[in-house]
């Protein structure tokens, strides 16, 4: 298994000063900045190339409400801080590939083609877009942190505490919106800072058996839940995003028990706010989920619906607060 090194500056540059360089490398990487390993990474080959990142790193983002112009996910003010393109988690259901395979090839390169997880990018003035980001032009506004990628992967950890140090000195909020572990690498200076942040941590399913397929690169959904709790005992704000909520399949047969085992679990932590959102077709995303499972996705008739509606009679259950995020019309 490779190493990673404490700051992952694989990436290099051609003599001609190309935006676009590649480098392919094979198998799994490890965690940097913790313990935690990526044992369970697929053997799938990884493209990793460069790019290079437009400044400021804080960009307009629809990802807020519908009063500030969004599409009614309260997840900022209006405002995303992405810095990587891809995700090597690889999560089959993401909907973030449709976007860089609509998008992105005239940006990135045809490197976006690839199947989802098997493409990665960190720019190559990631580093000086940091130092040259004005942060307190957003002193005070809240900043989704990440829209397209989490945060937290191995190969951004580093980069991730640099930015946290120059945003939250500035006075930046942030939501910090993660399926990772690695968070907890930070407490001490998200502790420090913990007016200005919220920490969201997705969840799909405690189905183990369905989280390996669905999540193959994520750490499992139980140790998700840790980490609200280690973030709360800190003093953080912390929230869930109960997505996506899958239709019945052969390794979770009756998903509204799983549902609301789920929500259980969560009124033990109390997260200020928890959202929730069913599994919806974008661009390639459901082949490749049924790839994953091995079989045939089936939504029963209203099944958005249904899903809604077992969600909110358990948040009243535990007296939870919420919002789920219907299917686009």
């Amino acid at each position: 298994m490779q190493k990673t090194s404490k700051r992952l500056q694989r990436h290099t540059t051609g003599g001609d000063g190309a935006e676009l360089t590649s480098t392919s490398v094979s198998g799994s990487r490890g965690e940097s900045r913790s313990r935690i390993t990526r044992d369970h990474f697929s053997d799938m080959p990884m493209e990793e190339r460069t790019y290079r990142c437009t400044i400021p790193l804080i960009r307009p983002s629809k990802l807020t409400t519908r009063r500030r112009g969004g599409v009614g996910k309260e997840l900022s003010e209006g405002w995303c801080l992405n810095f990587a393109v891809g995700c090597t988690h690889g999560c089959p259901f993401c909907y973030v590939d449709s976007i860089h395979k609509r998008f992105g090839a005239s940006r990135y390169g045809e490197t976006v083609r690839r199947r989802w997880g098997e493409y990665f990018m960190v720019p190559e003035n990631l580093d000086a877009a940091i130092e040259k980001t004005p942060w307190s032009r957003w002193k005070g506004k809240e900043v989704l942190m990440s829209s397209t990628h989490d945060p937290y992967l191995p190969q951004l950890a580093d980069k991730t505490r640099l930015i946290l140090e120059r945003a939250l000195s500035a006075g930046v909020r942030l939501c910090i919106q993660t399926r990772s572990c690695l968070v907890l690498d930070d407490l001490d200076l998200l502790a420090e800072h913990k007016d200005l942040v919220r920490l969201q941590v997705s969840i799909a399913t405690l189905n183990a058996s369905l989280a390996r397929k669905i999540e193959p690169r994520v750490p499992p959904p139980r140790r998700r839940l840790d980490v609200l709790r280690k973030a709360k005992a800190e003093g953080l704000e912390v929230g869930v995003i109960v997505a996506p909520v899958f239709p019945p399949t052969r390794l979770n047969s009756n998903g509204w028990k799983d549902l609301k085992a789920l929500i259980g679990s969560l009124a033990e932590i109390n997260p200020a706010r928890i959202y929730g959102e069913s599994l919806h077709a974008r661009g390639q995303n459901l082949g490749l989920v049924e790839d994953a499972l091995g079989e045939r996705l089936i939504f029963p008739e209203g099944f958005d619906s249904a899903a809604e509606h077992v969600f909110y009679d358990q948040l009243t259950k535990y007296g939870l607060k919420g919002r789920w995020w219907p299917e686009r019309g």
